[in-house]
């Protein structure tokens, strides 16, 4: 598959994902018997599925390969948290009481999701190293 059309998929995915996180949080967020305004139901699930959007098709960056892992998790994290700001400006998602809390939280989250990927990718090329040097040890003693 392409960059474009892995782009495409993951964008299509992370759309639909922001729109189910936006349909859970919508029902856990408003209280019963509270009428549905439409609109903002609307609004509201683009807003969520915008976020997954840029948030999982934004991934895209880490398969840039002259761009480094610092290059590619700043970028990713800047669009990732610009966008979630806006969308949450526009629909009021956040009172401005909480916005140094939003940040705070969005940033931690958004470390520890990096740091679990980071090690278990880690322990896999660790791993697949071991694998290798073992195969070319064998393959050594074979050809002696």
């Amino acid at each position: 598959m392409n960059i474009k059309d892995k782009c495409m998929f993951r964008m299509l995915l992370g759309f639909t994902l922001g729109l189910l996180a936006g349909i859970v949080m919508y029902v856990l967020v408003i209280p019963d018997g509270t009428v549905i305004n439409k609109p903002f139901l609307v609004c509201h699930l683009l807003g969520s599925g915008i976020v997954g959007l840029v948030g999982y098709g934004g991934a895209i960056v880490y398969d840039i390969e002259n761009w480094s892992l610092g290059r590619a998790t700043f970028t990713h994290y800047l669009v990732s948290f610009m966008t979630l700001f806006v969308i949450s400006e526009l629909l009021g998602w956040f009172s401005h009481d909480i916005l140094l809390g939003m940040f705070i939280f969005f940033t931690a989250v958004y470390a520890l999701i990096w740091l679990t990927e980071y090690y278990v990718w880690r322990s896999q090329v660790r791993k697949m190293n071991k694998d290798l040097e073992i195969m070319l040890k064998s393959h050594d003693k074979e050809t002696e």
